[in-house]
């Protein structure tokens, strides 16, 4: 099946149920959010480690501290680290935003290497050369759905949950 990011956008009562869970019993509920359709929902699915390295240079095994592009894909503030989980509240996706538009599509793709990818390893093992096209353009799709689903949170006030297993 492999590592798959979600991406759910909660409002406060929701925020501060999970905030009273413990670590055994967060991902329990992030599956019932999910299944029970109680919240809106963004998958990335397997990207999320392309797009932090498109966005930052590196694996999202290597979280950059206070960079919203980092932020981004990974979070800010780490609930769990054994069922990778964050939260970006409400407060600070203004500056990831901001940091999201700001990234120049035509330097993304000049930078994109496939090469790269697979040497510093980059979750999934599909950084072929022969499809750099193909795959830039499910990067910034990625992007483009990712910038969206924040854009509409903002507008809802909500914090967004990331989880990542």
């Amino acid at each position: 099946m492999g590592i798959m990011a979600c991406y759910l956008s909660l409002n406060d009562a929701l925020a501060d149920e999970i905030a009273q869970l413990d670590n055994s019993h967060i991902v329990e509920k992030i599956e019932e959010l999910m299944e029970k359709l109680h919240c809106p929902v963004y998958e990335m699915d397997k990207l999320w480690d392309g797009l932090h390295c498109l966005l930052t240079g590196i694996s999202a095994s290597q979280p950059i501290e206070a960079h919203p592009l980092s932020e981004a894909i990974v979070g800010v503030h780490v609930l769990d680290t054994e069922e990778f989980v964050s939260v970006i509240g409400s407060e600070e996706l203004p500056r990831i935003l901001e940091a999201l538009h700001s990234m120049e599509r035509t330097v993304l793709q000049q930078q994109f290497k496939p090469a790269d990818f697979r040497a510093k390893q980059i979750y999934p093992d599909i950084w072929a050369d022969d499809e750099a096209e193909e795959l830039f353009a499910e990067l910034i799709a990625e992007l483009d759905q990712l910038i969206d689903f924040y854009e509409q949170s903002l507008t809802r006030g909500h914090d967004i949950l990331i989880s990542i297993y």
